[in-house]
C-alpha cells in the first residue's frame, strides 16, 4: 500500500490547476521543500545517486554569483521572485533535483501516480488541442517505435513505423507548418551557446532586444579590466547568458528583428543558452544513465517521450509541465531501480 509520504507525493500533481505561472513556481519550490522535510523522518528505501544532477545543481549555484540579477530591480515583486524563488534559476533546478532524489529514495509505492497523470495532464492537453500541437503525439509515436526495436520486436516496430509514416504523409502540410520555425530557432540558439553579443532594435539602438551576457558587478569589473570587448560575447560558451532573462518574457523568444518573436523551441538548447554548453552535456549524461537504470521495459516509452518533447518544446521552464515530467521520471526511475534490486 502507498505510504503517507507516497500520498503526499501525489499532491505535487495539483500544480497544473494553480492559476498563474508565478504561483505555480511558488508551489513548485515550496511543495518540493515540504516533501524534503517530510523525508527527514523516514528511512531510505533505496539508494539513488546521480553525479550529473549533482554537477548540474552545483553549476547552477555558481551561476548565482557569476551572473547579475538586475533586470527586476524596478519591481519589488519581480525582484522577490528572482532573488528568493528563482535566484538565477538555482532554486528551480535545486528543488527539481532534490524532488527526484527524495521521491526515488523514500517512496514505497507510487505506481498509483499513473492513474492521476491523466487528470494532471488534462489542462495542458486542452491547451495543446486548442493550439493543435503535434510534438507530444510525435514524441509518443517515435518512443513506441524505438522501444519496439530495442526490445527486438522488429515486426511490430516496422509496422508501427509504417503507420507513423502514413500519418506523416497524410498530415504533411500541417506538420511542416508546426515545425517550420524549429530550424530557425535551433540555429540561433546554437549560435547563442558560443557567441552572445548585445542586440539592439534597428540601427538607431532604440531598444535592447537581447542584453547579451550579464555578469555580477564584481565579475564585470574583472571582465572589463582584463578581457577585450570583442571577446566578451564568446564567454557565452563557458558561462551562458544567465538565468535572470527568463523573468523578462521577451527573452524567452529569439531575435525579434530577424524572425519576429520565435519561442525557444528546445529545453536543452535554452538551458545551454542560459548556463552554457556544459549543462547540455550534464543533462544528456543524466538521460543516458537513466536509460540504463530503467532498462528495456515498457515504462521506457514514457521516459523517451518526455526526453523527445523536451528537445522540441520549451516545457521544463514552465513549472506545471516541469512538475508533471519530474513526476513521470521519478516513478519510472524508481521502478527501474526496484527491478534491478529484486
Amino acid at each position: 500500500m502507498p505510504s503517507f509520504f507516497d500520498l503526499c507525493v501525489g499532491g505535487f500533481l495539483y500544480i497544473p490547476w494553480i492559476k498563474g505561472q508565478y504561483n505555480k513556481a511558488i508551489f513548485f519550490v515550496f511543495y518540493s521543500a515540504f516533501l524534503i522535510l517530510l523525508s527527514l523522518s523516514l528511512k531510505s528505501k533505496r539508494e539513488y545517486k546521480s553525479l550529473p544532477l549533482s554537477l548540474l545543481a552545483i553549476w547552477s549555484l555558481l551561476n548565482v554569483f557569476i551572473h547579475a540579477y538586475i533586470i527586476c530591480t524596478t519591481s519589488q515583486t519581480m525582484h522577490y521572485l528572482n532573488l528568493y524563488l528563482m535566484v538565477e534559476g538555482f532554486l528551480y533546478i535545486f528543488f527539481a533535483v532534490l524532488f527526484l532524489k527524495v521521491v526515488i529514495s523514500y517512496s514505497t509505492n507510487i505506481r498509483y501516480i499513473y492513474f492521476l497523470l491523466p487528470i494532471a495532464i488534462y489542462p495542458w492537453y486542452a491547451q495543446m488541442s486548442y493550439r493543435g500541437s503535434v510534438t507530444p503525439i510525435a514524441g509518443l509515436g517515435v518512443a513506441i517505435v524505438v522501444y519496439l526495436f530495442l526490445s527486438k520486436r522488429f515486426k511490430l516496430g516496422i509496422l508501427s513505423a509504417l503507420i507513423g509514416l502514413i500519418g506523416v504523409v497524410l498530415h504533411w502540410s500541417w506538420i511542416v507548418g508546426k515545425f517550420f520555425c524549429r530550424p530557425i530557432v535551433w540555429r540561433q540558439l546554437c549560435i547563442n551557446l558560443f557567441y552572445r553579443p548585445v542586440r539592439y532594435s534597428g540601427d538607431a539602438f532604440i531598444e535592447i532586444i537581447d542584453p547579451g551576457i550579464q555578469f555580477s558587478p564584481w565579475l564585470e569589473k574583472i571582465v572589463d579590466a582584463h578581457i577585450p570587448a570583442n571577446i566578451v560575447p564568446w564567454l557565452a560558451g563557458i558561462f551562458g547568458s544567465g538565468f535572470q532573462q527568463i523573468l523578462n518574457s521577451k527573452y524567452t523568444w529569439v531575435d525579434k528583428d530577424l524572425y519576429g518573436w520565435l519561442y525557444r523551441q528546445s529545453d536543452y538548447l535554452a538551458l545551454g543558452d542560459d548556463l552554457g554548453p556544459i549543462t547540455i552535456i550534464l543533462v544528456v549524461w543524466f538521460i543516458i544513465s537513466s536509460f540504463r537504470t530503467i532498462g528495456i521495459h515498457p515504462a521506457l516509452i514514457l521516459f523517451l517521450m518526455v526526453v523527445l518533447v523536451c528537445g522540441f518544446q520549451m516545457t521544463m521552464y514552465i513549472p506545471d509541465r516541469a512538475g508533471i515530467y519530474l513526476m513521470i521520471m521519478a516513478v519510472i526511475i524508481t521502478s527501474g531501480i526496484k527491478r534491478r534490486t529484486i
